[in-house]
């Protein structure tokens, strides 16, 4: 008779359960921001046009929708790599634009830096998504 064995875990299992966590945590942030870009695209909007960039709300808006539909596009194997480059390249002006934190002074400085470094980490994930996904 053989000794009875516990449940046994197959490491590809449970490696693509891990991965598709780390997918779903990495694309809550992109949904939260693009909420707020589609529903309060206006200040958005104006910080661009502070810079004389050609920007209206309705670009906001859209900008906003374009990276809900990258986050949910993340999860679709066959969409994730080319998804996570347009979330990338959406990320770069959004994050110069919006989280200026040399300009910013006192308190307002430091979270301008911490949300500038967090759409950094942001961009590098992305980047990884679409460069090593494998």
């Amino acid at each position: 008779m053989m000794p009875e064995q516990g449940p046994t875990h197959d490491p590809i299992q449970l490696s693509m359960f891990w991965k598709h966590l780390a997918l779903l945590l990495y694309s809550g942030q992109l949904l939260l921001g693009g909420w707020q870009q589609a529903n309060e695209p206006a200040p958005r909007a104006e910080r661009a046009r502070a810079l004389s960039w050609p920007v209206s709300d309705e670009i906001v808006r859209l900008s906003g929708w374009a990276m809900i539909a990258g986050a949910v596009a993340l999860q679709i194997k066959p969409l994730r790599r080319l998804a996570a480059l347009l979330l990338a390249l959406q990320l770069v002006p959004i994050t110069y634009v919006g989280h200026r934190y040399w300009e910013a002074e006192g308190p307002a400085q430091g979270q301008q830096k911490i949300h500038f470094f967090k759409n950094v980490s942001m961009l590098g994930g992305a980047l990884y998504i679409a460069f090593a996904e494998g």
